[in-house]
């Protein structure tokens, strides 16, 4: 149960039970020590009593013209008890040495006419015995002393009992009034208490949840920035570590991306040589053919020459065009974000393409968002491109555009009836390498995602085979601020 909860309640919990637990035990020990010290004060009173009895007896046997013995005692002791006791305001029991009742004050006289061995045993070894609080009704108790009487000479001659009838209502109500003060204050301690443990809770926890967002935040392909901690606590080491794990990691980034970017460029420079030595081949073997073939004499061999180079223009053209896409990709333009409206800057960019083909709708009639406007221009042209020559000859194109203005997203869905993308290509068609048709340089998809994800957005696709594809693009919508 205990496990279940959060660090910062466990952490709560646990020092609301400490003060909890300091704060019961301090009211158990003050409740113990109030009673040790409410019988100690009954017993120094009792013996206190005991002594000026004592004293009196003594001088009873002092007047008395023969040595007290066991014999006489009780007839020394007849007349004068009851003074003694009325004196002291004590009840007073005689017993002879073998423990039997003689006389007792007590109005209803002793409730014992012989006492205990336990007395008499104690008695024979320390002269006088102390019976524990015993309680004799509600809020009632009684303690007890026995003591001998000895005349001068040390010789036990009698045995005396003080009892002392305690009222405990003064010493309950006395301790009631102090344990409800007690618990007043306890009550404020534990809510003080309480409020400090909570707050103390959620400030430790709230450094560990700072600590796992920015480890959260950590990624392989960025530059992480270290935590800034500057307390020493126990905290230290572990923002120590992850600062020091943190340069490691960025270290192996930044080599990371260095071969990535050299392993791109590698694989950029086979495409392009690969593409561009497809023209190059049949224009060799062409220009080889036509100089063992040449005649001056052949009538034909002016319109030879001319279909030649036109042949020669149009793979140089080809030619030409591959080095501009693969320049286009590799020299994108300074991003300018500015103020401008998506939907006015969509349909800028659909005007080249005809009118039957593509056919746009927007959610909104104006969209103000800062962004780079040949970018936006970049991304609609490149997909309405990709999906109008996606579609086969024998179909007429119908490529849809839709702008969505979502509470904090940019959505824009191109979809067209072409013939699908394969399922095994996946994602594979945003990398940037040459495609199997005839109407591009398969960099477009590459080019518009790198945009896409330069604002923070995604792109992704969803295509049913010989059906047409739906590109979907989400970007975080950041409002002008011109």
């Amino acid at each position: 149960m205990f496990e279940r909860l959060k660090l910062s309640q466990r952490i709560f919990a646990a020092m609301f039970l400490v003060i909890l637990f300091t704060s019961v035990s301090i009211l158990l020990v003050t409740n113990y020590s109030f009673r040790e010290q409410y019988q100690g004060f009954a017993e120094n009173l009792l013996k206190n009593k005991e002594r000026e009895v004592i004293a009196a007896i003594d001088y009873e046997l002092d007047r008395y013209p023969e040595i007290a013995n066991d014999d006489n005692i009780f007839l020394i002791l007849e007349n004068s008890i009851l003074g003694i006791a009325d004196v002291h305001k004590t009840d007073i029991n005689v017993f002879d040495i073998r423990g039997n009742l003689f006389r007792s004050t007590e109005p209803n006289g002793y409730p014992k006419r012989v006492l205990p061995q336990q007395v008499l045993d104690s008695l024979s070894r320390n002269l006088e015995y102390l019976e524990v609080p015993v309680t004799v009704g509600k809020d009632k108790t009684v303690l007890a002393t026995y003591r001998y009487i000895t005349n001068f000479k040390g010789e036990p001659v009698a045995i005396i009992n003080l009892p002392y009838k305690s009222d405990n209502s003064f010493f309950r109500d006395n301790m009631y009034s102090l344990l409800n003060r007690f618990a007043g204050v306890m009550l404020f301690v534990l809510i003080v208490g309480g409020i400090l443990s909570w707050f103390m809770a959620k400030q430790i926890t709230k450094k560990i949840d700072l600590i796992a967002a920015k480890i959260k935040q950590t990624d392989v392909v960025i530059h992480n920035k270290p935590i800034d901690y500057q307390r020493k606590d126990e905290l230290r080491p572990l923002v120590d570590s992850y600062n020091e794990m943190l340069e490691k990691l960025n270290h192996q980034s930044n080599l990371l991306a260095l071969t990535e970017r050299e392993e791109a460029w590698r694989e950029m420079a086979k495409q392009v040589a690969h593409e561009i030595k497809n023209p190059l081949t049949p224009m060799r073997m062409m220009i080889q053919n036509y100089v063992r073939k040449y005649d001056p004499n052949n009538p034909n061999a002016k319109e030879k020459l001319k279909d030649l180079s036109d042949t020669l223009v149009t793979q140089i053209d080809t030619m030409s065009a591959i080095a501009e896409a693969f320049s286009d990709f590799a020299r994108m333009p300074i991003r300018k974000d500015e103020e401008i409206d998506a939907v006015a800057t969509i349909e800028t960019a659909l005007e080249i393409f005809q009118e039957n083909m593509v056919h746009f709708d927007s959610t909104v009639k104006e969209f103000k968002i800062h962004f780079d406007r040949i970018y936006l221009i970049r991304v609609i042209t490149n997909l309405v491109k990709n999906a109008i020559q996606a579609v086969p000859n024998e179909r007429k194109p119908e490529v849809h555009v839709i702008l969505q203005k979502m509470k904090d997203q940019i959505v824009i869905r191109i979809s067209d009836n072409g013939v699908g993308i394969p399922p095994n290509l996946g994602d594979k068609i945003f990398e940037p390498k040459f495609t199997t048709t005839t109407g591009g340089m398969g960099l477009g998809l590459a080019m518009v995602k790198k945009i896409v994800e330069d604002y923070n957005g995604v792109i992704r696709y969803q295509s049913e085979e010989n059906r047409g594809t739906e590109f979907i693009i989400k970007i975080p919508y950041v409002k002008s601020s011109f």
